[in-house]
């Protein structure tokens, strides 16, 4: 814990003390980008090389206020520092080599009062439950082909993929912080993968592509044991749609792994069941289906709220989760005046599979689906300086369980 503090503080305080430079070509701090500026224009030299170097620090502080067992506050955070190499200068203009370095400090508040989703993305990966980690959480090349064609191979880190997702990203330092709106779980794709993805634009529809391992990457070196457990392959169209004037998109995702698991359906014949003694069930699928349409665009390119949502669906045997969905309506602020700022509001509803239930039921836990409420708004106080609040109810797994209910608080800041 120390060596972290001393890590981020340092950070910090380098932060500031570049955010001191008055000389006549700085920029004022409350219209730059980042804290610390341009770097007395070194920033943008390594740009236009091709070197893209974004720090990053977000703070949370955390309330479980309401729900099964004792209240309890938490503080934590992740530094993330992402680069960006582009070899225009080598001759390699199509290449790009993206790494994300990611540090977890502090606690979480994941599986309070019975829940199952874990309500806070940031701090959950690279460590998971609390667990303070770093992870080089990305390190991949990327190949541009045609106009909107591309090619990415190495470890992958999926909550960045997502990220980008109009209204619903944000990888939790930007929009919603609970796992299942920002990172949605599949029990089929890990959060950080080895494998390829091809995403093929054309005039009417977008094609993507997944080969990848089915091991989860987190903290594990891409050249130990890779495909051991399988392999997986995922395939999904995306179609833009004009609704009301608004251009949105709807896309179709399935999946299928030779990964094999648990047969779940042994766990009721079992006290106590352990691979060795339990059956094991061959492959696993998993279909889903998105929805991404704006209500409001605003003149700046990309800005705009709207509604958000996915429907899915498994073979809930091996895969634990049978059934997932959520819908909500978020994106840039509807303050005019504040579209910077960024605000959600959301609800997820996920089930078990059956046996799992049934099994559980056995050892005196009874389930019921899992449901949950986020409403967040994050106010950008300076192009660099974030904060804001949230709120998340959730009815837990456990079905004895009253509901839960966090309290929370965000600041991030672009270093």
């Amino acid at each position: 814990m120390k060596k972290i503090i001393i890590t981020v503080s340092a950070c910090l305080l380098f932060a500031m003390a570049s955010a001191q430079d008055t000389t006549a070509t700085k920029k004022p701090s409350t219209t730059r980008s980042s804290l610390t500026g341009d770097w007395g224009g070194a920033r943008e030299s390594l740009k236009m090389n091709g070197l893209v170097i974004e720090p990053r620090v977000t703070f949370f502080q955390h309330n479980y206020v309401a729900g099964e067992g004792y209240n309890e506050s938490v503080f934590s955070g992740k530094a993330d520092l992402m680069i960006k190499f582009n070899g225009v200068k080598l001759g390699l203009k199509r290449w790009t080599l993206i790494t994300h370095l990611e540090q977890n400090f502090g606690k979480s508040l994941n599986g309070k009062g019975g829940t199952l989703i874990p309500n806070n993305i940031a701090t959950t990966f690279p460590g998971l439950d609390g667990n303070e980690s770093f992870d080089i959480t990305s390190l991949h090349l990327v190949y541009q082909f045609g106009k909107a064609n591309a090619l990415m191979i190495g470890k992958i880190n999926m909550v960045d993929i997502a990220a980008g997702t109009r209204f619903s990203g944000g990888a939790g330092i930007d929009a919603l912080w609970n796992v299942n709106f920002p990172g949605p779980v599949s029990g089929i794709t890990p959060p950080y993968m080895l494998g390829a993805i091809t995403s093929i634009k054309t005039k009417a529809l977008k094609y993507t592509f997944m080969v990848y391992d089915p091991a989860n990457y987190a903290n594990q070196s891409v050249f130990k044991s890779s495909f051991e457990t399988g392999i997986t392959f995922s395939g999904s169209i995306e179609k833009e749609a004009t609704i009301w004037g608004k251009k949105g998109s709807h896309s179709l995702r399935a999946a299928y792994s030779t990964q094999d698991g648990t047969d779940l359906y042994d766990l009721g014949d079992l006290i106590l069941p352990t691979p060795e003694s339990a059956g094991r069930k061959n492959s696993r699928w998993y279909f889903n289906y998105n929805i991404n349409q704006p209500f409001v665009d605003y003149e700046e390119k990309g800005k705009g709220w709207g509604l958000f949502g996915m429907v899915s669906i498994s073979d809930g045997n091996p895969n634990p989760i049978h059934f997932g969905m959520h819908l909500g309506i978020g994106g840039n602020s509807f303050f005019k005046n504040r579209s910077d700022d960024k605000w959600g509001l959301a609800m997820y509803h996920y089930s078990l599979s059956n046996p799992l239930a049934d099994f559980a039921s056995t050892l005196g836990k009874p389930l019921r689906n899992e449901t949950g409420v986020e409403l967040f708004y994050q106010a950008w106080l300076t192009k660099w300086f974030s904060l804001g609040g949230d709120v998340q109810w959730i009815n837990p797994i456990l079905k004895n369980n009253p509901g839960a209910l966090f309290l929370g608080l965000r600041s991030s800041i672009k270093i």
